[in-house]
C-alpha cells in the first residue's frame, strides 16, 4: 500500500541506491556551470553520517552499501556524459575514475558482474555494466578474504599514481577521491580502520584540494597503507 501511494521500499539497497543518487549525485550542468560544487556519492558512509535509524548487525553490508552505491553513480555519471548536451568535466572525469576502480573491483571478485574500462568514447555499454554490478551488488556477500583480496588489490595501485604515468593531473586526483572513499569503506567493513587510521588520515587530506593535488605524494601515502595492511 505504502508503495503504490508513491514511497519507495527501502529495504532493496538497489532502490535505496537509487533513491539517494538522484539528489546526492546528479547536478544539472547549468547549475554546475553557475557555480555549484560537484557532488560525491558514497552510499555507505553517508547513510552512516545521516545517521542510520535502524540496526544491521551484518559485518557485510557496510562494503555491499559502498559497492552498490559506487555502481549507481557510475550508471548515472556515464548516463550524464553520454547525453547532456555540454557534459561537465567533472561529470567526463567521475566515470572515468569510477570505471577504473570498478574494474579492478570486478577483477578481484570473480563472483560479481564486470565493469570495464571504456575502450571508447562511447559509455553506453559502461552504464550498462553498472546497472548490472548495482543489481548484483545488492545482494552481494562477500567473504571476508574476498574483503580483504579487494581492499589489498585496491591498496596496490600506488604505482599508477606516480608522475611517469602519462595521466593528467585532474584524472589521477579524481581516482584519488574515489580510491579513498572506497579504501575507508572497506576497512571499516573489516574492522581495520584503528589500524589505519593514520594513512587514512594522509590519503583524506592528499585529495581534500584539486588544485594543489601531489600524485607523488599520494602514491607514497598509498604505499604506506599498503605495508600496513
Amino acid at each position: 500500500m505504502r508503495v503504490s501511494a508513491g514511497m519507495h521500499d527501502l529495504r532493496s539497497l538497489y532502490v535505496r541506491a537509487n533513491s539517494c543518487v538522484a539528489c546526492h549525485q546528479n547536478v544539472e550542468t547549468d547549475l554546475v556551470k553557475a557555480g555549484h560544487p560537484a557532488l560525491v556519492f558514497e552510499l555507505d558512509s553517508q547513510s552512516i553520517n545521516e545517521p542510520k535509524h535502524w540496526k544491521d548487525d551484518d559485518q557485510r553490508s557496510g562494503a555491499r552499501s559502498w559497492l552498490t552505491g559506487q555502481a549507481v553513480a557510475l550508471r548515472e555519471t556515464a548516463w550524464h556524459a553520454r547525453t547532456d548536451v555540454e557534459a561537465s568535466s567533472d561529470t567526463q572525469e567521475t566515470s572515468l575514475a569510477l570505471a577504473w576502480l570498478l574494474a579492478k573491483v570486478t577483477t578481484a571478485d570473480s563472483q560479481l558482474p564486470k565493469v570495464s574500462e571504456p575502450a571508447s568514447s562511447d559509455l553506453e555499454p559502461l552504464q550498462k555494466e553498472a546497472d548490472n554490478l548495482a543489481r548484483g551488488g545488492a545482494n552481494w556477500s562477500p567473504s571476508i578474504d574476498t574483503m580483504t583480496s579487494i581492499l589489498q588489490t585496491l591498496a596496490g595501485t600506488d604505482s599508477e599514481f606516480r608522475p611517469m604515468n602519462g595521466r593528467s593531473k585532474e584524472n589521477l586526483f579524481y581516482r584519488a577521491v574515489r580510491l579513498t572513499l572506497a579504501l575507508e569503506r572497506l576497512a571499516a567493513a573489516l574492522n581495520l580502520s584503528p589500524k589505519v587510521e593514520k594513512e587514512l588520515a594522509a590519503l583524506r587530506t592528499d585529495m581534500q584540494r584539486h588544485y594543489d593535488f601531489d600524485a607523488a605524494m599520494f602514491s607514497e601515502h598509498l604505499r604506506a597503507l599498503r605495508s600496513k595492511l
